[in-house]
């Protein structure tokens, strides 16, 4: 089945905080008229998305979101300030796969602590790089990892625009 806007709108109530309250309950299995929907974050499967099921079907809440907004579910959806748990609708913003991961925080393994900044064993330098349309940009090297982190940034906005994270 596919939800529509009129739907979602009819079995959710949007609130300004993000969050969606159901409009009716359900019997038997807990969803009460007023009670907010979605589950935690860790508590999925899919650990970074708050979820909840509309007709036996999972939704991630913040496309509902987008849905009731908008009246439509893009492929890929951001949120602009890369906090998957705030939902609220100008937060959200239709993406492409690659747009929606330019915008991802910096990994927790990446020693440097900035994007797009590693250490050259080789070289002795840090060294700025950026895939850009499955390219790679090779940057240059620096001595200082602050200076390396201003070009990475300054390189992410060049290629990003206003989907480049600012880690």
């Amino acid at each position: 089945m596919s939800l529509t806007q009129e739907a979602v709108k009819e079995l959710f109530e949007y609130r300004e905080d993000g969050s969606l309250l159901r409009r009716k309950s359900i019997m038997g299995n807990g969803n009460y008229a007023g009670r907010k929907v979605g589950t935690t974050p860790k508590m999925t499967r899919n650990s970074r998305y708050s979820m909840t099921k509309v007709h036996g079907e999972h939704w991630c809440v913040h496309k509902l979101i987008y849905l009731y907004h908008h009246g439509v579910v893009p492929k890929h959806l951001d949120h602009i300030n890369g906090d998957t748990s705030d939902n609220r609708i100008e937060n959200l913003r239709e993406a492409t796969a690659a747009q929606n991961m330019q915008n991802r925080k910096t990994f927790a393994n990446n020693k440097s602590g900035h994007k797009g900044v590693a250490w050259s064993k080789f070289h002795s330098k840090w060294f700025v790089y950026m895939n850009v349309n499955k390219v790679r940009i090779n940057h240059g090297y620096f001595d200082d990892l602050e200076e390396a982190a201003l070009a990475a940034s300054e390189l992410r906005k060049i290629h990003h625009g206003s989907f480049a994270s600012k880690n």
